[in-house]
C-alpha cells in the first residue's frame, strides 16, 4: 500500500522491476523499483537544473521510514539512478539497513530521532542564530529560496551581481536585501534607472558633471558614482543604456576611475555594481544593442529571479506582508482574504508579477468596507482578466486541467449517435468498452486502466461487475 499511497498523493508512480519482497520473522526485505514522474525530481530540474546527486531524498526518506514502521526492522532505500542527474527515469533500491555493505554515518544518522531533529554537535548553529535575513521579503517556494540562497553566498564578496527576469519580479528588492546583509550594508546603496534617463544625461548622472561645462551647469555635481563611493550601485534597466554610454561605463568599471563631464580630473571610486535586466542579454548583444564586453563584465554572478505565475506558493506570504503594511499605511482595519479571492489569486497569471500584486492589495484595501473582508471585487477592479481553472489527476498521478484529454479530442457526435444506436443501455457501453480495452491490451488489467485512464482497483471492480452480469 506504501508505493500506492505516494502515486495516489501525486508524489511519485512505483513500477517494480523485481518487486518487493517481505519476510519479517526472517528478517529479509527486498524492493527495486523505477520512478516515474517524482515530484522532486521534476521540481528540481525545473528550478535548479541538472545535479550531481539523486535529488529525490525526501520520497526516499519517506520510504525508508514507512518500511521501517510497519516491518519492525530498520529499512534504508536507496535511489541509484535520478532523473534530476539525467538519467531516463529514477530507480530505487531497499535492503534491510545490515545488508548493505558500503554503509556511512550519511546514511545511518536520517534514521535517529536525535540527529533527524537537530544538527550534529560539530555542525549546529549557536542557540538562537539564524539564516541571514533578506529584508522585509517572504518566499517558500523553492525558486524563491534558490535565489536567497546564492544572494546569501554571493553577499560577503565583492563581486559584480546582474539580477535577470521580468519586470516586476522584485530585482531592485532582490538587491537591497544584498546590500542589508553586505559588508557594505552601513555605506551607501544609490540606485539609478537607466531606462528614466534621457540619453544625452546619462553620462553627468552617472559620472557627475563640473560647472560650466554646459549651457545650465551652473555649479559642480557628483554623479552617481561618487554617491555610492564605498557602497553599491544599482543600475537598474540595464538593457536600455545608449551604446556610447555604455561604453564609458565599461571603462569605469574597468579602471575604477571616473571624470565628471567637463573636467579634466581622475576620481577614483570604491564602488560595487548590481545590475539588472529584464531582456535577455545575450539576445541583446547578438542584435547589436549591448555591448559584448559589457555583457561579460557584467555577467560575473548572474541570478534569474523566477516570476510569480512559477512560484505561486509565495502568494500568501506576500499578500499578508502587503495586506499588514497597507493597512498600517491606511489606518484601516481588514478581516482577511475570502476563499474565493484567494482562488482567484492562485488562478492568476501575474503578468505584472509582485508588483502587481502589492498593487492590487492595496486597491482592495481601500475599496473594501472597514473590518470587512476582501473579496475578488476588490481585487481585480483594474480591468484584469480572472483565470478559473480546475485541475484533477490523470491516471499517472499528474494534475490535468479540467476539460483537456491527453490522448486527443473528444469523441465528435456522429461517432455518439453511433454508440447509442447500438448499445440498449448505459451497462452495455461499459462492458463493451472494458471488454475492448482488455483485448487491445492482451488481457494486461493494468495496460487497460491506463487507456481507460483509470486506477487498476477501479478497472478490476468495474469489469468483475460486467461479467457478473453477463453471467446472470
Amino acid at each position: 500500500m506504501g508505493p500506492r499511497l505516494r502515486a495516489m498523493e501525486g508524489f511519485v508512480v512505483n513500477r517494480p522491476i523485481d518487486g518487493m519482497t517481505c519476510d519479517v520473522e526472517r528478517g529479509t526485505f527486498w524492493g527495486d523499483y523505477l520512478w516515474t514522474f517524482s515530484m522532486e525530481a521534476e521540481a528540481h530540474l525545473e528550478h535548479l537544473g541538472l545535479s550531481g546527486a539523486p535529488a529525490c531524498w525526501m520520497i526516499v526518506g519517506y520510504a525508508s521510514g514507512y518500511c521501517t514502521a510497519i516491518t519492525g526492522m530498520p529499512i534504508l532505500w536507496r535511489e541509484i539512478e535520478c532523473c534530476a542527474m539525467g538519467h531516463s527515469h529514477c530507480r530505487v533500491i531497499g535492503r534491510p539497513l545490515a545488508k548493505w555493505s558500503d554503509l556511512s554515518e550519511d546514511d545511518t544518522s536520517y534514521l535517529h530521532a536525535e540527529t533527524f531533529v537537530g544538527l550534529p554537535k560539530n555542525d549546529a548553529p549557536e542557540p538562537g542564530a539564524k539564516p541571514p535575513a533578506l529584508g522585509n521579503m517572504v518566499g517558500v517556494s523553492a525558486g524563491f529560496n534558490a535565489v536567497a540562497g546564492l544572494v546569501r553566498r554571493v553577499a560577503p564578496t565583492d563581486s559584480t551581481v546582474l539580477f535577470l527576469g521580468e519586470s516586476g519580479v522584485g530585482k531592485e528588492r532582490f538587491a537591497k536585501a544584498l546590500h542589508s546583509i553586505s559588508a557594505r550594508a552601513d555605506k551607501p546603496f544609490v540606485a539609478i534607472n537607466c531606462a528614466a534617463i534621457p540619453d544625452e544625461l546619462v553620462e553627468s548622472e552617472l559620472f557627475g558633471v563640473e560647472k560650466g561645462a554646459f549651457t545650465g551647469a551652473d555649479r559642480s555635481r557628483p554623479g552617481r558614482f561618487e554617491r555610492a563611493d564605498g557602497g553599491i550601485l544599482f543600475l537598474d534597466e540595464i538593457a536600455t543604456l545608449p551604446l556610447p554610454s555604455q561604453g564609458k561605463l565599461l571603462r569605469a568599471l574597468q579602471e575604477r576611475e571616473i571624470e565628471r563631464v567637463g573636467d579634466s580630473r581622475v576620481r577614483k571610486v570604491d564602488v560595487r555594481i548590481i545590475a539588472a535586466a529584464n531582456r535577455d542579454l545575450r539576445q541583446e548583444v547578438e542584435a547589436g544593442r549591448f555591448r559584448e564586453d559589457l555583457f561579460y563584465r557584467l555577467n560575473v554572478f548572474p541570478v534569474t529571479i523566477p516570476p510569480l505565475r512559477d512560484r505561486r506558493s509565495d502568494i500568501p506570504l506576500l499578500v499578508s506582508l502587503f495586506l499588514q503594511n497597507c493597512s498600517s499605511r491606511f489606518g484601516k482595519t481588514v478581516a482577511g482574504l475570502t476563499r474565493h479571492a484567494h482562488e482567484a489569486l492562485w488562478n492568476y497569471d501575474w503578468p505584472g508579477n509582485v508588483r502587481e500584486l502589492e498593487n492590487m492589495i492595496e486597491r482592495a484595501v481601500i475599496l473594501c468596507d472597514e473590518r470587512g473582508s476582501i473579496d475578488i471585487q476588490h481585487l481585480f477592479a483594474g480591468g484584469e482578466k480572472i483565470n478559473t481553472r480546475l485541475f484533477g489527476i490523470d491516471a499517472s498521478g499528474r494534475l490535468e486541467e479540467a476539460g483537456t484529454h491527453a490522448a486527443g479530442a473528444p469523441p465528435g457526435d456522429d461517432s455518439v449517435d453511433s454508440l447509442l444506436d447500438e448499445m440498449t443501455s448505459f451497462q452495455d457501453l461499459e462492458e463493451a468498452l472494458l471488454k475492448r480495452a482488455l483485448r487491445r491490451c492482451n488481457g494486461n488489467a493494468s495496460a487497460a486502466a491506463r487507456m481507460l485512464k483509470m486506477g487498476r482497483g477501479q478497472f478490476e471492480y468495474r469489469i468483475r461487475k460486467a461479467m457478473d452480469r453477463s453471467a446472470e
